[in-house]
């Protein structure tokens, strides 16, 4: 491991984090690939050496360290390319004639990541490689409980060929390693505890240096009547007790419908009974290695019974912890309020759904949640009320594994988000560059301004803002193509013909929900699906009162010959869902509501003219 002075560490990072930078990501990919190969030849090692350290059975380090950080690496090795390529960024015709916008994403620098030693190495390995991906160079604090691992995991870098001072690990204790923040750092990653989050957090401010910040949980469970009583019970058990409860999203408080309270409560209590406390692959449950988090716990759970709780079953003998479960914690124990991290959750009932949402969102932490009903739609309702920043309907923690979907938390939880595309984002800065092709000697906004210039850019600002309505937009569609006549006179130069707005009517199935998406072509290459050949496309809200049609304001468009396609994202993924077969399982349409034939709609069928009027066409979303 490194062990020098952070001034030298950040001064070996530099110039190593400058050539990594320059390499094209696709280059990055592939120079990162034996890093995931190493830790497969090391793997009995690596599940040795966390299990050494930490206490937790071997399945747990296996699926929960080992397994998931695989599975994030694998995923950014085939999609880190795609993901921070590169991207034309959309703009208003009207002021941005000639002018071409482009996203690019670009490293932070060197990136400072605080890791804590629960998940040791997936804790580590994630943050790490999702930085280098991004084309950063980084220095790993592992936490000082953990000193194997983070030698194992200097090695691992070692093996797998990156650059020197590219990746530096280090074990120290968290009073020494605050000196690494002053060091100023391009970036900040934070996961641990929201206490010593906030102390990171406050000092990275005061030297403006951007963070993540990856904190505690006390995440409930909603379990409803209508839920499949023994998967619920297997499931919550699970969530609650999982690496001895020191998961940030495990289970800590437990809300049951009140009918099914009683019944549910014994078969929870009597499952429990059944796990068995120990460190050998048939565990389930290891020790809590860790003192102070020991203590915490301990002092925690005699609070919360001195306050009137009633302790239903856990004890702590010769450092193993039995689980802890209680009823009727008040709302003055420390439990309540406190970040909690062992094997302990608070059980309680509740009447509705309001009460359950009331109950779940009153917690500062919001990490995750979990919902438990027969009743999918209900499932879905609820946890659009929920404020935390993830969520799983009958299912518990492993939500958070998949490689493809963003996790982090909100308020005391922390901010920001890692995993998944959001990951790549969060290790890398937004540069937006506009690149100008038009050859006039002067822009209407430069200098000298003129009085006529400002009373036809008002104009003009008026008809494309103002609130009127579609009818009266027609009875002045005149006066539109009559002030861009004025228009291209003037100072506000623009092209001949003029061009017209186009507004879609959208008939919407019954029961319509997310939000449309239209792509309008000009030619038949990329119609009806591929946006990066479509001339304009965006994604348009539905509106709250749920009406049966719905218009959507494409916006001014040269006259020419168009085609639109249209369909409803449901699930608010961006994309067209369809089954193995190709065929789409949201709502879609197109101009002209072409006949439903095998395949997708030609663009002859769609193809429409366009002139220099305003223009309103109709298309019906079928399934």
């Amino acid at each position: 491991m490194n062990v020098t002075d952070p001034m030298q560490r950040m001064a070996a990072a530099r110039p190593a984090q400058v050539a990594w930078g320059a390499l094209p990501i696709e280059i990055r990919a592939r120079r990162l690939r034996p890093l995931r190969h190493a830790i497969t030849e090391r793997l009995d090692e690596i599940v040795q050496t966390i299990c050494d350290e930490v206490g937790k059975p071997p399945m747990d380090a296996l699926a929960g360290d080992v397994m998931v950080a695989l599975e994030q690496l694998r995923f950014y090795e085939r999609r880190a390319a795609k993901l921070l390529r590169s991207r034309k960024e959309n703009k208003p015709w009207f002021f941005y004639q000639g002018a071409r916008f482009v996203r690019a994403y670009e490293p932070h620098g060197t990136a400072l990541i605080f890791a804590p030693w629960n998940y040791p190495f997936q804790l580590s390995i994630i943050p790490m490689a999702t930085a280098l991906f991004a084309g950063n160079a980084v220095i790993l604090k592992c936490s000082e409980h953990t000193p194997r691992t983070a030698s194992l995991i200097q090695g691992l870098c070692r093996s797998a060929g990156l650059p020197e001072g590219l990746v530096q690990v280090s074990c120290e204790a968290p009073e020494v390693a605050s000196a690494l923040i002053d060091a100023h750092p391009d970036l900040l990653f934070f996961t641990g505890s929201a206490h010593n989050g906030a102390e990171v957090a406050r000092k990275a401010a005061s030297l403006m240096i951007p963070t993540t910040m990856e904190c505690g949980g006390k995440d409930p469970a909603i379990v409803f009547d209508s839920c499949d009583l023994e998967r619920t019970v297997n499931g919550v058990v699970y969530g609650s007790f999982s690496n001895a409860g020191q998961v940030c999203v495990g289970t800590k408080r437990l809300y049951i419908q009140r009918s099914i309270f009683d019944q549910f409560l014994a078969a929870f209590l009597k499952r429990i009974t059944e796990l068995r406390i120990g460190s050998t692959t048939d565990s389930d449950i290891g020790p809590v290695r860790i003192e102070p988090a020991r203590q915490r716990l301990l002092e925690q759970v005699e609070d919360a019974v001195s306050h009137g709780a009633k302790l239903h079953t856990g004890s702590c003998e010769t450092g193993n912890m039995s689980p802890f479960v209680l009823t009727g914690v008040s709302e003055a124990a420390r439990l309540s309020h406190e970040e909690s991290f062992g094997p302990v959750v608070c059980v309680a009932a509740f009447e509705n759904e309001d009460n359950a949402v009331q109950a779940a969102n009153s917690s500062p932490f919001q990490l995750s949640a979990s919902l438990w009903t027969g009743d999918l739609a209900q499932g879905r309702r609820v946890a659009s009320r929920l404020h935390s920043g993830t969520c799983a309907i009958n299912d518990v923690i492993r939500n958070i594994a998949n490689p493809a979907s963003s996790f982090g938390g909100n308020r005391a939880s922390g901010h920001g988000r890692y995993h998944g595309a959001e990951g790549l984002y969060s290790f890398s800065r937004v540069k937006t560059v506009m690149v100008m092709r038009e050859r006039r000697k002067r822009e209407v906004h430069w200098f000298p301004f003129e009085s006529v210039t400002y009373k036809r850019l008002r104009k003009l600002l008026m008809l494309r803002h103002h609130a009127f309505s579609l009818k009266r937009a027609v009875s002045r569609a005149a006066k539109v193509v009559a002030l861009f006549a004025l228009v291209g006179t003037g100072a506000l130069a623009l092209p001949a013909p003029a061009p017209g707005s186009l507004a879609i009517d959208v008939q919407l199935p019954s029961g319509a929900h997310g939000q449309i998406a239209y792509l309008v072509f000009s030619s038949a290459d990329g119609f009806p699906g591929d946006r990066s050949r479509a001339l304009r496309h965006d994604f348009v809200p539905l509106a709250p009162t749920r009406l049966a049609r719905q218009s959507v304001d494409v916006g001014v468009l040269p006259p020419g010959r168009y085609a639109v396609s249209l369909y409803l994202d449901e699930n608010g993924d961006r994309k067209l869902n369809s089954n193995w077969l190709g065929i789409p399982k949201e709502p879609v349409g197109a101009s002209n509501n072409p006949r439903s034939r095998r395949g997708p709609p030609h663009f002859d069928d769609c193809v429409f003219q366009h002139g220099s009027a305003a223009q309103t066409i109709s298309i019906t979303l079928v399934q």
